[in-house]
Protein backbone atom coordinates (compact mmCIF):
# COMPACT_ATOMS: atom_id res chain seq x y z
CA UNK A 1 0.00 0.00 0.00
CA UNK A 2 1.33 3.26 -1.42
CA UNK A 3 1.56 6.02 1.57
CA UNK A 4 3.76 8.70 0.62
CA UNK A 5 3.03 10.38 4.10
CA UNK A 6 5.09 7.89 5.84
CA UNK A 7 8.09 7.38 3.71
CA UNK A 8 10.56 8.14 6.24
CA UNK A 9 8.56 5.64 8.98
CA UNK A 10 11.29 3.30 10.09
CA UNK A 11 10.34 -0.12 8.43
CA UNK A 12 10.75 -4.18 9.53
CA UNK A 13 9.44 -6.67 7.27
CA UNK A 14 10.19 -10.19 8.75
CA UNK A 15 10.79 -11.84 5.39
CA UNK A 16 14.06 -9.01 5.46
CA UNK A 17 14.79 -10.53 8.40
CA UNK A 18 14.53 -13.89 7.35
CA UNK A 19 16.37 -13.64 3.89
CA UNK A 20 19.19 -11.86 6.13
CA UNK A 21 19.88 -14.79 8.38
CA UNK A 22 19.09 -17.19 5.97
CA UNK A 23 20.44 -15.36 2.27
CA UNK A 24 20.58 -19.13 0.71
CA UNK A 25 17.19 -20.20 0.78
CA UNK A 26 13.61 -19.57 0.87
CA UNK A 27 11.82 -22.23 3.14
CA UNK A 28 12.53 -22.85 6.40
CA UNK A 29 11.98 -25.42 9.16
CA UNK A 30 9.88 -25.02 11.82
CA UNK A 31 12.25 -24.33 14.56
CA UNK A 32 14.05 -21.74 12.18
CA UNK A 33 10.42 -20.34 11.82
CA UNK A 34 10.25 -20.05 15.82
CA UNK A 35 13.40 -18.14 15.64
CA UNK A 36 12.97 -15.81 12.44
CA UNK A 37 9.74 -14.72 14.70
CA UNK A 38 12.03 -14.09 17.82
CA UNK A 39 14.44 -12.14 15.39
CA UNK A 40 12.16 -9.91 14.26
CA UNK A 41 10.66 -9.13 17.44
CA UNK A 42 13.63 -8.63 19.11
CA UNK A 43 14.85 -6.34 16.05
CA UNK A 44 11.88 -4.28 16.12
CA UNK A 45 12.26 -3.80 20.11
CA UNK A 46 15.27 -2.46 19.79
CA UNK A 47 14.84 -0.22 16.71
CA UNK A 48 11.87 1.49 19.52
CA UNK A 49 14.07 1.54 22.26
CA UNK A 50 17.09 3.13 20.65
CA UNK A 51 15.56 4.75 18.00
CA UNK A 52 12.40 5.62 19.48
CA UNK A 53 11.29 6.32 15.76
CA UNK A 54 7.61 8.74 15.73
CA UNK A 55 5.95 5.81 13.47
CA UNK A 56 7.65 2.16 12.44
CA UNK A 57 5.65 -0.25 10.46
CA UNK A 58 5.69 -3.63 10.75
CA UNK A 59 5.29 -6.76 7.95
CA UNK A 60 4.84 -9.34 9.84
CA UNK A 61 2.90 -12.53 9.65
CA UNK A 62 0.37 -12.93 12.97
CA UNK A 63 -0.95 -16.39 12.44
CA UNK A 64 -1.93 -18.00 15.83
CA UNK A 65 -2.47 -16.27 19.53
CA UNK A 66 0.04 -18.42 20.93
CA UNK A 67 3.09 -18.50 19.06
CA UNK A 68 2.43 -14.96 17.32
CA UNK A 69 -0.25 -12.62 18.48
CA UNK A 70 0.63 -12.49 22.30
CA UNK A 71 4.64 -12.72 21.72
CA UNK A 72 4.10 -9.49 19.90
CA UNK A 73 2.53 -7.69 22.55
CA UNK A 74 4.48 -9.00 25.11
CA UNK A 75 6.93 -7.29 23.46
CA UNK A 76 5.31 -4.35 23.15
CA UNK A 77 4.65 -4.10 27.32
CA UNK A 78 8.26 -4.76 27.70
CA UNK A 79 9.29 -1.89 24.94
CA UNK A 80 7.28 0.52 26.79
CA UNK A 81 8.57 -0.58 30.44
CA UNK A 82 11.99 0.34 29.24
CA UNK A 83 11.70 3.35 27.63
CA UNK A 84 9.37 4.75 30.20
CA UNK A 85 12.53 3.24 32.75
CA UNK A 86 14.79 5.16 30.62
CA UNK A 87 13.47 8.37 30.79
CA UNK A 88 12.65 8.17 34.57
CA UNK A 89 16.39 7.42 34.93
CA UNK A 90 17.62 10.04 32.33
CA UNK A 91 15.71 12.69 34.54
CA UNK A 92 17.36 11.75 38.03
CA UNK A 93 20.51 11.55 36.32
CA UNK A 94 20.13 15.00 34.80
CA UNK A 95 18.52 16.78 38.15
CA UNK A 96 15.34 17.16 36.13
CA UNK A 97 11.77 16.67 37.34
CA UNK A 98 10.26 13.16 36.64
CA UNK A 99 8.01 13.64 34.05
CA UNK A 100 4.27 13.12 34.19
CA UNK A 101 3.73 10.84 31.43
CA UNK A 102 6.17 8.97 29.91
CA UNK A 103 6.54 7.76 26.10
CA UNK A 104 4.56 4.42 25.23
CA UNK A 105 4.12 2.43 21.71
CA UNK A 106 0.43 3.06 20.28
CA UNK A 107 0.27 -0.20 18.45
CA UNK A 108 -2.41 -0.39 15.60
CA UNK A 109 -2.79 -3.63 13.73
CA UNK A 110 -4.50 -3.62 9.90
CA UNK A 111 -5.73 -6.93 8.73
CA UNK A 112 -5.55 -7.56 5.47
CA UNK A 113 -7.95 -10.40 3.95
CA UNK A 114 -9.10 -10.90 0.81
CA UNK A 115 -11.02 -13.93 -1.47
CA UNK A 116 -9.74 -16.66 -2.85
CA UNK A 117 -10.13 -15.15 -6.39
CA UNK A 118 -7.58 -12.33 -4.77
CA UNK A 119 -5.37 -14.55 -3.49
CA UNK A 120 -4.45 -16.54 -6.76
CA UNK A 121 -4.56 -13.45 -9.08
CA UNK A 122 -1.78 -12.27 -6.74
CA UNK A 123 0.22 -15.16 -6.67
CA UNK A 124 0.40 -14.71 -10.19
CA UNK A 125 1.75 -11.26 -10.48
CA UNK A 126 4.48 -12.91 -8.03
CA UNK A 127 5.21 -16.06 -10.67
CA UNK A 128 5.59 -12.94 -13.12
CA UNK A 129 7.52 -11.26 -10.82
CA UNK A 130 10.23 -14.19 -10.18
CA UNK A 131 10.29 -14.82 -13.44
CA UNK A 132 11.17 -11.03 -14.62
CA UNK A 133 12.88 -9.92 -11.13
CA UNK A 134 13.99 -12.60 -9.05
CA UNK A 135 12.32 -12.29 -5.58
CA UNK A 136 12.66 -9.33 -5.16
CA UNK A 137 9.64 -9.19 -2.63
CA UNK A 138 11.42 -11.64 -0.40
CA UNK A 139 8.54 -13.57 -0.05
CA UNK A 140 8.18 -17.20 0.89
CA UNK A 141 5.01 -17.95 -0.44
CA UNK A 142 5.05 -18.85 -4.15
CA UNK A 143 1.92 -20.83 -5.00
CA UNK A 144 -1.69 -21.43 -3.70
CA UNK A 145 -0.78 -24.75 -1.96
CA UNK A 146 2.06 -22.33 0.10
CA UNK A 147 -0.42 -19.72 1.06
CA UNK A 148 -2.83 -22.60 2.16
CA UNK A 149 -0.34 -24.19 4.61
CA UNK A 150 -0.58 -20.59 6.30
CA UNK A 151 -4.08 -19.91 6.33
CA UNK A 152 -4.84 -22.92 8.24
CA UNK A 153 -3.08 -22.02 11.22
CA UNK A 154 -4.64 -18.34 10.81
CA UNK A 155 -6.73 -17.70 14.50
CA UNK A 156 -9.02 -14.61 14.32
CA UNK A 157 -9.76 -12.49 15.92
CA UNK A 158 -6.64 -11.64 17.75
CA UNK A 159 -5.93 -11.68 21.28
CA UNK A 160 -4.79 -9.27 22.83
CA UNK A 161 -5.42 -6.06 20.21
CA UNK A 162 -8.47 -5.53 17.92
CA UNK A 163 -7.34 -4.99 13.98
CA UNK A 164 -8.85 -2.57 11.21
CA UNK A 165 -10.39 -4.91 8.94
CA UNK A 166 -9.42 -4.15 4.98
CA UNK A 167 -10.80 -6.33 2.94
CA UNK A 168 -8.33 -5.59 -0.71
CA UNK A 169 -10.47 -7.86 -2.80
CA UNK A 170 -11.91 -4.71 -4.60
CA UNK A 171 -8.55 -3.83 -6.99
CA UNK A 172 -10.11 -1.23 -8.62
CA UNK A 173 -8.75 2.20 -8.28
CA UNK A 174 -11.66 3.60 -6.04
CA UNK A 175 -11.44 0.40 -3.88
CA UNK A 176 -7.94 0.70 -3.63
CA UNK A 177 -7.96 4.83 -3.03
CA UNK A 178 -10.94 3.80 -0.36
CA UNK A 179 -8.72 1.63 1.52
CA UNK A 180 -5.65 3.95 1.29
CA UNK A 181 -7.88 6.50 3.05
CA UNK A 182 -9.18 4.10 5.92
CA UNK A 183 -6.12 3.06 6.85
CA UNK A 184 -4.53 6.33 6.88
CA UNK A 185 -6.96 7.53 8.98
CA UNK A 186 -7.04 4.26 11.89
CA UNK A 187 -3.06 5.28 11.63
CA UNK A 188 -3.73 9.17 12.77
CA UNK A 189 -5.76 7.59 16.21
CA UNK A 190 -8.92 7.44 14.57
CA UNK A 191 -11.03 3.96 13.41
CA UNK A 192 -12.66 4.71 10.29
CA UNK A 193 -15.77 2.47 10.78
CA UNK A 194 -18.72 2.01 12.91
CA UNK A 195 -18.54 -0.55 15.46
CA UNK A 196 -20.87 -2.35 13.45
CA UNK A 197 -19.21 -2.38 10.25
CA UNK A 198 -16.43 -3.45 12.16
CA UNK A 199 -18.13 -6.55 13.21
CA UNK A 200 -19.38 -7.12 9.98
CA UNK A 201 -15.54 -7.24 8.81
CA UNK A 202 -14.69 -9.34 11.19
CA UNK A 203 -17.16 -12.01 10.34
CA UNK A 204 -16.49 -11.70 6.83
CA UNK A 205 -12.63 -12.07 7.31
CA UNK A 206 -13.64 -15.62 9.62
CA UNK A 207 -15.93 -16.77 6.62
CA UNK A 208 -13.60 -16.23 3.56
CA UNK A 209 -10.93 -18.06 5.81
CA UNK A 210 -13.45 -20.86 7.09
CA UNK A 211 -14.12 -20.88 2.73
CA UNK A 212 -10.11 -20.60 2.02
CA UNK A 213 -9.66 -23.44 4.30
CA UNK A 214 -12.01 -25.72 2.68
CA UNK A 215 -10.20 -25.39 -0.58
Amino acid sequence: MNLPEYKLAVFVAMDDVRQRLWPARSSNTKTEHVFKNEATRFEVKTRLIVEKPPVMFLEMGMLTREAHQRPLMEMVESANGYLQAIEREQAERDGKPIPESFPAVDFRCVYFYCDAEAVKRRITYRQLELETLGNASGTDVFNFDGFLQGARQIEIPPAGYTPLYVNTSDESQEGLARQREEVLSFLKGEMPISEEELQRRASEAVTILDKIRRL
